[in-house]
């Protein structure tokens, strides 16, 4: 069993349970794979009893786990959002039924709040483009070849995600634009098919010169 076969298995269940790069990052899946295919012996099958099955568990675990912390700082962002809009009615129910100079420093509590929340509401929606942009790039590179990943994920750098497209027409704008640009440095960007990696293997070994011993 290698780490590469783990990963295939890895990426294979997490397209079928429809696992995406905010909750499982590539990065987790090249760790888990190296990981887990260091627990057995090399001449492994990956197919053999049970295998599978404990890759599915420990993947479907880490999403739960992963999911639940997602889950628990969007809660944390709407409960602030919340405070803070429960404070700026409050002082501006205050506001209306006093006279005087309190109203002034409603006025300018009021003010302070908003601020605090613009700022909240900010931050939420550069959270969610963050992790919208790694979903994007991750479903970007199932369609590059994986020599060529690190170029796509530094020419994404300057790729703006939005929120209100999907990821999926996003990740084909991205290398749509990648292939494009590049198509005459690097050719075509797509993942080689088992068979066409075959083919150069045997290509390669046939051209090795052959040594009489």
């Amino acid at each position: 069993m290698t780490k590469d076969e783990v990963l295939q298995k890895v990426n294979d269940y997490c397209s079928e349970k429809s696992y995406t790069s905010e909750t499982l990052t590539d990065e987790f899946k090249e760790q888990f794979s190296n990981f887990f295919a260091k627990k057995y012996p090399e001449d492994t099958s990956i197919d053999g009893d049970g295998i599978v099955e404990e890759i599915k568990f420990n993947i479907n675990t880490a999403f739960s786990a992963t999911s639940k912390g997602i889950t628990a700082k969007q809660r944390l962002f709407e409960v602030k959002e919340n405070e803070y809009k429960n404070k700026i009615a409050e002082l501006s129910e205050k506001a209306n039924a006093t006279t005087g100079k309190e109203p002034k420093v409603d006025d300018e509590a009021t003010k302070k709040l908003e601020e605090k929340l613009a700022r909240l509401e900010q931050f939420e929606v550069e959270h969610r483009k963050n992790e919208r942009f790694k979903e994007v790039v991750s479903l970007a590179k199932k369609n590059v070849r994986q020599d060529l990943h690190k170029s796509l994920e530094n020419y994404a750098a300057d790729f703006a995600v939005t929120l209100d497209e999907d990821a999926k027409e996003q990740a084909k704008k991205l290398t749509d634009r990648f292939q494009a640009i590049f198509k005459d440095s690097i050719g075509d960007i797509k993942p080689m098919m088992p068979k066409q990696t075959q083919k150069q293997e045997e290509d390669f070994i046939a051209s090795v010169k052959k040594v009489t011993i």
